[in-house]
């Protein structure tokens, strides 16, 4: 589950964020790794003080009855030497356990003691902050006991000292001496191994409280630091996920599909982004389609037939027009990827396929061919091929039209014959015509004549006149009606559509 506070920060930010928090926990656990060598450390020392203390009491005790033996002052000396030890030490305690510790008074006291002195601070430290834990304070109480036990030797040492000094001294006495040295050391002996005992259990216990410290913090520094990059890595996962899931279901043809925008992150802005790119798609799409329509629409309303052809001559688009014409004149239907062999007929695809790459070449093909099919019918064709090209100019296959003009050719044709006729009657009229004509006219001056008397010859020739006039009239009609009869058996057969 993401982090909330998380949720709209930049992943930029986050991966700081991350790095940040890991620092942080790194740098702690550097510090609980510090305190527990620097505990373990001053464990060690005390257990080092402990010896020293014990070797200082045992030499002490030992100076104190070779003195009582020899009256010799150096052994004095050296029994006062090694009893500053643990005095010292006793110095450093009674210090550290006052309501205010002075902590200079505690170093003077181990620096006394032989403690080494990088040892010292530690120590100090330890028994302040431990001094309260049960192992710590039993063993401070043996230290306790052990050095009052150890005192009982200062008053000894000093009625030896005195004894001597004042010569009355014999055998009984040094023996007495001896003895009280030989009690006191003896006295000393359970408390100092109490004290090495529990010293033992409480450095034990402080080296499993360390260690588990540090262990503690160490799984929190790992386990912090997996679960802030889970999230995160959950967050950035989901988010890219939903966006692919929904760039899938748009490609499959889903449009109204769009990312749910959970966050303000970057995943977030690029769900935004996507979602106004998949709105600008399917409005696109839907422009496209209503394009599509209107121009499938315009080219299926038209008679003429629309072959869009790839570079490889084989069919990328076509109409109605050419689906039924392939229907009618070949029998079969015609489908997206159907190459020019299985269309065009053999007798005239060699020209078809030179034509379409006279069009790929950047020139327009138009002819105006008659084609016969296997059917026996006859068509006139008005074809065009011009390249077809993409957005960037380049030449993708060609656009091929055709247009039956068989009605329009034989209109022609008509209009063709019926100028050769009015020509001929023309002709005709010109020459025919006029000659009868001109001969009544003349023949019509002679009667209106004053002086005309009608004869036998003069009849006959206006009776041929005429005769020949009413010939060259019936020839001309006979020729028109021959022309309406053509006109309609010529249009029964036009009727025959692509």
């Amino acid at each position: 589950m993401p982090i909330p506070l998380l949720k709209n920060t930049s992943i930029s930010k986050k991966l700081y964020f991350t790095i940040g928090i890991m620092a942080v926990l790194i740098l702690i656990e550097i510090c609980v790794l510090g305190f527990a060598l620097s505990t373990l450390s001053s464990i060690r020392a005390y257990v080092n003080g402990e010896a020293l203390w014990s070797k200082a009491q045992r030499d002490a005790s030992m100076q104190l009855r070779l003195y009582a033996y020899s009256g010799d002052d150096e052994y004095y000396k050296s029994f006062l030497r090694n009893l500053s030890v643990p005095m010292g030490d006793r110095q450093a305690r009674i210090a550290l356990e006052k309501p205010v510790p002075d902590i200079e008074a505690a170093k003077a006291g181990l620096l006394q003691g032989h403690n080494h002195p990088d040892d010292i601070d530690g120590m100090i430290k330890l028994l302040l902050r431990f001094g309260h834990n049960p192992y710590i304070s039993r063993t401070i109480n043996y230290w306790r006991k052990a050095e009052t036990s150890l005192q009982k030797l200062i008053p000894v040492s000093r009625q030896l000292h005195l004894a001597f000094k004042s010569g009355a001294f014999n055998d009984n006495e040094t023996k007495d001496y001896i003895k009280q040295i030989k009690n006191i050391s003896a006295e000393i002996a359970p408390a100092e191994d109490g004290f090495s005992v529990t010293l033992g259990e409480g450095s034990r216990w402080l080296e499993q409280m360390v260690l588990r410290t540090l262990m503690a913090v160490a799984l929190t520094v790992e386990i912090t630091g997996i679960i802030i990059a889970l999230s995160i890595s959950k967050n950035i996962r989901k988010g890219l996920g939903s966006i692919i899931t929904v760039a899938q279901r748009l490609a499959g043809g889903k449009l109204d599909e769009r990312v749910v925008m959970k966050s303000a992150d970057e995943i977030g802005q690029l769900a935004a982004t996507f979602n106004t790119m998949a709105d600008h798609l399917q409005n696109t799409i839907e422009q496209f389609k209503t394009s599509e329509t209107k121009l499938r629409s315009f080219f299926d309303s038209t008679l003429a037939c629309h072959v869009l052809l790839d570079k490889d001559l084989r069919m990328l688009y076509y109409n109605k027009a050419s689906v039924e014409f392939a229907r009618k004149h070949y029998h079969h239907e015609v489908r997206q990827g159907m190459p020019v062999e299985e269309w065009v007929q053999a007798n005239r695809r060699e020209h078809f396929v030179q034509n379409c790459h006279t069009a790929m070449d950047g020139q327009i093909v138009q002819v105006e061919i008659p084609i016969t099919y296997v059917s026996g019918e006859s068509y006139w064709w008005s074809l065009t091929f011009a390249g077809a090209y993409n957005t960037d100019g380049e030449v993708i296959g060609v656009s091929y039209h055709a247009v039956d003009i068989t009605e329009r050719v034989q209109q022609e044709s008509e209009i063709r014959s019926h100028n050769a006729l009015l020509k001929e009657i023309a002709f005709i009229q010109s020459h025919s015509i006029r000659r009868p004509v001109a001969s009544i006219l003349g023949l019509m001056n002679v009667f209106e004549a004053d002086e005309w008397i009608v004869d036998q010859e003069g009849l006959t020739m206006l009776k041929a006149a005429t005769l020949e006039l009413d010939n060259n009239i019936r020839n001309i009609t006979d020729m028109i009606h021959e022309d309406e009869l053509s006109e309609g058996v010529k249009s029964g057969k036009s009727a025959i559509k692509i």
